[in-house]
C-alpha cells in the first residue's frame, strides 16, 4: 500500500469485486479493485466534485502505483475500450469520467516525500493540494497551488496551477523539475529539462492528453507557517470602489501579494454581521507570503482610504489560507466555470461585471478577478505550454448552484462571460475549458501547433482525449 493513503483509498485498493473487466485486466498485470456497475460502491466510486456531471463508466479501477496504471492503459488498449484517468476528479467538466469507458483512478498514488535539505517534493499523481501542504509546511516549505485544498496536484499542475503563491513564486508548473509519465504504449518514463524535454515543455500548461504523470517532483518554497491573508468586505454599494482600489493597491505592488477581489453573496451566518448575511458583497482577498509586518505596510493604505465594512485580514496558518476558500466549494455541489484573461481591469470591465453578477440567479455564484504578473512573467512565454504570461489579470465566473439543476446559472455564466468578451485576452485557462468548447480555445500563438505536434510523438493514435489535443 503506498505511505499515506487514506483509509477510503486504503479499502478501495484492497477489496476486490467482481467485474467483467477484471480478467483483462489482471491479465496485463492490474492489481487494484475494479468496480464495475453491479458494484453497491460503484456510484460513489464515479461521482467526482462537479455533482452536475453525471456520468456512468464501464468500470472504475484503483491504481496503487504506476505499474498497475501501465498495466490498465494495456488492458483497456487490447478490449479496445476508451479511458480516462482521475486524479482529484475536481474538473468542473469532469474529463475524468466518461460513460462507458474505462475511469483509472490515481488516488492510490498519494505518497508526498520532502526533502527538506534541498527543499524538493515528489508527490504522486493523485495527492490532494492538503496532503501536499500538510507534507511541505511539516518543514516549513510549500509549493505554489490553487485556492482550494481538496484540488487534485494533478490536474492543477498540467494546467498550470494558478494560485496564491503566483506572483510571489510562480505558476504551479514554474516550481516542477520532472515528472514520471506513463505512456500510451504502457511505457514508463521521466520527462524533464534534459529527459523528454519536448513532453515535459507540453505537460506545463498543456494538460493531461500526452500520458499519465504517476509522480511530480517539485522545487518547494520557504513559506509560512504564518502568512498574512484573509478578506476585506464591502457592500454591494461600494463593489466598484472594492474593485478599482483592489487595482489600485495592485498598481506596482510588491510580488509577494496577490489579491482577488471576489463578487459574492455573503451566507447568513458569522462571522458575518447581520447588515451583511445574505446581501451582495464585493470581497478584497488577500494574500502576503512575504514579511508579516511589510505586509502590514503595503496593506495600510487600502484600509486607510477605502476602509471596509469588515475586515478579516490578519496572519494566519498557511494551511488556513489555502482551505479558506473551501465552503464556497463544497463537493457534490453543482458547478459551471468560464475564466477570462484581462490585459487591464479597466472601467469598462468593472461596470460590465457588476451588471452581470446583480443578474446572479443563485447565492452560491461567485466572480472572482485577480491580478497576475510577478513571478509569472519572469519565464519566458515560451518555456512552457502556458502561454498566457504578461497578461494582467483574468477573472473567474463561476457558477454555482447547490444540488440544484446546473443550467439555469450556466446560462447566467455565459451571459457575463459574453459580456466582458470584450475587455479579454485571446485564449482561456484550460482547466477552466467547459466541455462544450474547443482545446484550440485555450491556446495563442504558436502553442497549439507545438502540443499536436507533441501529440504525434508521445500519442500518435490519440488514445488519451481528455482535453481534445488530436494527433491528427
Amino acid at each position: 500500500m503506498p505511505s499515506g493513503a487514506t483509509a477510503a483509498t486504503v479499502s478501495a485498493m484492497t477489496t476486490t469485486a467482481p467485474s467483467p473487466l477484471a480478467p483483462g485486466l489482471r491479465a496485463a498485470g492490474f492489481v487494484g479493485r475494479v468496480v464495475d456497475p453491479a458494484d453497491p460502491d460503484y456510484d460513489r466510486a464515479r461521482a467526482g466534485w462537479n455533482g452536475a456531471v453525471d456520468r456512468r463508466p464501464a468500470a472504475v479501477a484503483y491504481a496503487g502505483d504506476a505499474d498497475d496504471v501501465a498495466a490498465a492503459i494495456r488492458a483497456a488498449r487490447a478490449a479496445r475500450m476508451p479511458f480516462t484517468i482521475r486524479a482529484g476528479g475536481h474538473s468542473v467538466a469532469g474529463r475524468s469520467v466518461r460513460d462507458g469507458a474505462l475511469c483509472i483512478d490515481l488516488r492510490g498514488l498519494n505518497a508526498v516525500a520532502v526533502d527538506p535539505e534541498h527543499a524538493i517534493v515528489r508527490a504522486g499523481g493523485g495527492t490532494l493540494l492538503s496532503e501536499l501542504d500538510a507534507a511541505t509546511q511539516a518543514h516549513g516549505l510549500a509549493v505554489p497551488g490553487g485556492q482550494i485544498s481538496h484540488t487534485g496536484v494533478g490536474g492543477l499542475t498540467l494546467g498550470g496551477g494558478l494560485g496564491w503563491m503566483m506572483r510571489h513564486h510562480g505558476l504551479t508548473i514554474d516550481s516542477l523539475r520532472s515528472a514520471e509519465v506513463v505512456l500510451a504504449d504502457g511505457r514508463i518514463v521521466r520527462a524533464r529539462a534534459d529527459e523528454h524535454p519536448d513532453l515535459f515543455w507540453a505537460l506545463r500548461g498543456g494538460g493531461g492528453d500526452f500520458g499519465v504523470v504517476t509522480q511530480f517532483e517539485f522545487a518547494a518554497h520557504r513559506v509560512g507557517p504564518i502568512v498574512l491573508a484573509g478578506m476585506l468586505a464591502y457592500p454591494w454599494d461600494r463593489a466598484g470602489e472594492a474593485l478599482r482600489a483592489g487595482r489600485a493597491l495592485m498598481d506596482g505592488a510588491p510580488d509577494a501579494l496577490t489579491t482577488f477581489v471576489a463578487l459574492v453573496t455573503a451566507p447568513p451566518e458569522p462571522p458575518f454581521p447581520p447588515e451583511l448575511q445574505g446581501q451582495r458583497l464585493a470581497m478584497v482577498t488577500v494574500a502576503w507570503t512575504g514579511d508579516i509586518a511589510e505586509g502590514e505596510r503595503v496593506l495600510a493604505p487600502l484600509r486607510r482610504d477605502h476602509p471596509p465594512a469588515l475586515d478579516l485580514v490578519d496572519p494566519m496558518p498557511y494551511v488556513a489560507l489555502q482551505s479558506m476558500l473551501d465552503p464556497t466549494a463544497p463537493p457534490g455541489g453543482h458547478y459551471y466555470d468560464r475564466l477570462h484573461y484581462l490585459p487591464e481591469v479597466s472601467d469598462g470591465f468593472v461596470d460590465a461585471l457588476l451588471d452581470g453578477f446583480e443578474r446572479a440567479p443563485t447565492p452560491q455564484a461567485h466572480v472572482m478577478t485577480a491580478w497576475m504578473g510577478g513571478a509569472i512573467d519572469r519565464v519566458p512565454t515560451e518555456a512552457t505550454a502556458f502561454g498566457h504570461r504578461g497578461t494582467r489579470a483574468l477573472t473567474w465566473i463561476i457558477g454555482a448552484s447547490g444540488e440544484e439543476p446546473v443550467e439555469p446559472v450556466a446560462e447566467w455564466v455565459r451571459s457575463v462571460w459574453t459580456d466582458t468578451e470584450p475587455y479579454a485576452s485571446a485564449g482561456t485557462y484550460v482547466n477552466a475549458l467547459d466541455a462544450g468548447r474547443s482545446v484550440r480555445d485555450a491556446y495563442v500563438g504558436d502553442v497549439y501547433h507545438r502540443l499536436v505536434a507533441v501529440k504525434r510523438c508521445y500519442d500518435p493514435e490519440g488514445v488519451f482525449a481528455g482535453n481534445g489535443i488530436a494527433a491528427g
